[in-house]
């Protein structure tokens, strides 16, 4: 990890464990090396940092682009692999730097759903994580995060940060689905039931 990046994971590894009291699940499941895409749902804008630090490994991220204007935070994330990424419209620079950050053998974490979910309901997943994984010809580990959004508050609930990992979705059947449109959605698909699948892992009183 560069200098930076191994500070702050450590810095908010140890707010989750002493502060949202973090429990990991399936960490086995994450490849210490090599390209991924980790998918996973989307609560919380805090979800980008812990789900990266919850990972032995340095991993790239996803932001839309008004983040890079902000006092403070936009220089931070520069520095820290964050890909500006234009919403609402075909980000081909987004895709393309996403692309070689693949090929290179880095890991991205995307959110299948493009945006938080407010309910914490899980959405349906958009066909870009299809599109990237499909090109690039990648694994996909599904994670679910769990209570990122009162993240604040655990300490005083008894509640706890549960991040669960899956079973990666290998690159055979990626292979398998069809280089279009209808191929990316059903990786989408595919990716949102296993993430949903997940979620059932987190104990009820959780």
């Amino acid at each position: 990890m560069k200098p930076l990046y191994r500070f702050c994971w450590l810095l908010i590894r140890g707010f989750m464990a002493v502060f949202c009291r973090l429990k990991i699940i399936g960490i086995e499941n994450v490849p210490k090396t090599g390209a991924l895409i980790l998918a996973s749902n989307h609560i919380s804008a805090v979800d980008p940092p812990f789900l990266g630090s919850s990972v032995n490994r340095q991993l790239f991220y996803m932001a839309k682009k008004e983040l890079f204007g902000k006092f403070v935070l936009g220089p931070l994330i520069k520095r820290l692999n964050t890909v500006p990424v234009n919403r609402g419209v075909f980000d081909r620079n987004a895709l393309q730097t996403s692309m070689k950050i693949l090929k290179n053998g880095g890991g991205l974490i995307m959110f299948p759903e493009g945006t938080r979910s407010k309910t914490g309901n899980l959405g349906k997943g958009k066909p870009g994580i299809g599109m990237l994984a499909r090109s690039a010809i990648v694994p996909i580990v599904p994670a679910y995060i769990h209570n990122s959004k009162a993240f604040h508050k655990i300490l005083f609930t008894g509640k706890r940060l549960i991040i669960v990992f899956g079973e990666p979705i290998g690159i055979e059947w990626i292979k398998s689905v069809k280089d279009e449109k209808d191929g990316y959605r059903e990786i989408a698909a595919e990716v949102m039931e296993r993430i949903k699948k997940l979620r059932a892992q987190v104990p009820k009183k959780s």
